[in-house]
């Protein structure tokens, strides 16, 4: 790259209106920052000088080791260009709500980029279990901002590596977070998760780093129980489980399991656990919530009034997030990504947001954040064409309907926790 085509890259991504030219988890606290912080951060590489790094460099600050001259360092290379281009792009928008910023994820291939995204969202296909939900609950007032991004697990270094475990590293930090919101001090282990938790009806993926989904990693933690972090730590890769895996709700035998009990088990509305000897109620739960799909009042309620959701979204987009409110997905989204809402507010220009910790290292978006852009209601919808990529189990339905941006809304899960005396 030239110094005349540096020089304009400069002056596009700095000052876009005076351009004239052509998967270890790895959790480990942090500097607490203060809320507003959180939300004005600004990615020091969306703009000024780093925007404008070359291959050379980024391959220096990232530890790559690609010998010049081979196949792959051309292809890595050609990527990292192709990845400036969008981050030019985008920021040479002068509408734009977000800006584009070169990380840790600018040379990774679209396949690599898909091991991030491991989510296995469960498409639904039967009714609602019977009992109080806060999808029975309406006409509540619900606050203009609500934050949890204070939490140890909110602010803690997690990175998935290259293992498609975010549905397990989404439920540790959730489990981790409302266990600290109702007075108890876990901070639960992602890869139990992924070495233990079974998939057996293939909902979009064989389970562990293959993919599984929120609602099975919730069942687990309640009727298994969960480790903590230190006792088993994180190693981004399929595992031997240390428990016994079998759960007879789970599991199958030459599929003649019964799907009626299957499907109760991951349907809208709250689960307890199958009695008060369930490991999970040793650890403060009293079970755990899937919320109405495609619902903006639920979500909202279950944020401000119990804490830390886990969402589906499609993230296909979100590689190349810098800072602001992302706006990038379109009403027709594949749900494949798990990740952590911790609160909701507006930004310096009234922008709605809803505030996401994502699974990809504090390097990533604002300081391991993301806010995307909220549609109030039910609003924003769209269809997810391609459910057997990232949502549906064995048997699931073609095509389901998703609502809000990157589809925020139609799978959220929380658990419930007992408050400690």
């Amino acid at each position: 790259m030239g110094v005349v085509h540096l020089l304009v890259l400069f002056c596009t991504l700095v000052c876009p209106t005076c351009a004239t030219a052509e998967s270890t988890c790895s959790v480990k606290d942090c500097d607490e920052p203060d809320a507003l912080s959180l939300l004005s951060y600004k990615h020091s590489l969306s703009s000024g000088l780093s925007g404008l790094q070359s291959f050379a460099s980024f391959m220096a600050d990232h530890g790559r080791t690609y010998r010049k001259g081979t196949a792959e360092f051309d292809m890595r290379r050609a990527t990292y260009d192709q990845g400036l281009q969008k981050i030019r792009q985008q920021n040479n928008n002068p509408h734009r709500k977000w800006n584009a910023a070169v990380n840790h994820l600018a040379d990774r291939t679209d396949g690599e980029l898909a091991e991030l995204r491991g989510l296995r969202a469960m498409a639904r296909s039967g009714g609602e279990v019977a009992g109080n939900s806060l999808g029975q609950t309406s006409n509540v007032i619900v606050p203009k901002e609500k934050s949890w991004a204070h939490l140890r697990a909110a602010k803690a270094d997690t990175n998935q590596l290259s293992c498609g475990s975010c549905w397990a590293v989404a439920s540790a930090t959730v489990l981790s977070t409302n266990a600290e919101i109702h007075g108890y001090d876990h901070a639960f282990s992602p890869q139990e998760l992924v070495s233990c938790t079974p998939n057996p009806h293939k909902c979009g993926g064989d389970g562990g780093c293959k993919g599984s989904t929120v609602e099975l990693a919730m069942e687990w933690a309640l009727e298994k129980g969960l480790a903590s972090e230190e006792d088993t730590p994180y190693e981004g890769r399929d595992t031997h489980c240390k428990k016994k895996r079998r759960t007879a709700l789970l599991s199958h035998d030459d599929d003649h399991d019964d799907e009626g009990l299957f499907e109760d088990r991951i349907a809208v509305g709250f689960h307890p656990p199958k009695s008060q000897s369930s490991p999970g109620v040793a650890l403060g739960m009293i079970g755990w919530e899937r919320l109405p799909e495609n619902k903006y009042e639920p979500l909202m309620l279950a944020v401000t009034q119990r804490g830390p959701v886990g969402i589906s979204v499609a993230a296909n987009a979100w590689h190349l997030y810098g800072d602001g409110v992302f706006d990038g997905c379109k009403r027709d989204a594949v749900i494949n990504h798990a990740v952590t809402l911790i609160g909701f507010g507006k930004d310096e220009n009234d922008t709605l947001f809803w505030h996401v910790k994502n699974s990809w290292g504090l390097h990533w978006g604002e300081k391991g954040n993301i806010r995307l852009l909220r549609h109030e209601g039910n609003k924003y919808c769209g269809t997810d064409h391609q459910p057997k990529v990232g949502t549906a189990c064995k048997g699931g339905p073609a095509t389901v309907p998703v609502c809000g941006m990157c589809g925020i809304l139609y799978d959220s899960v929380v658990p419930h926790f007992r408050k400690r005396a």
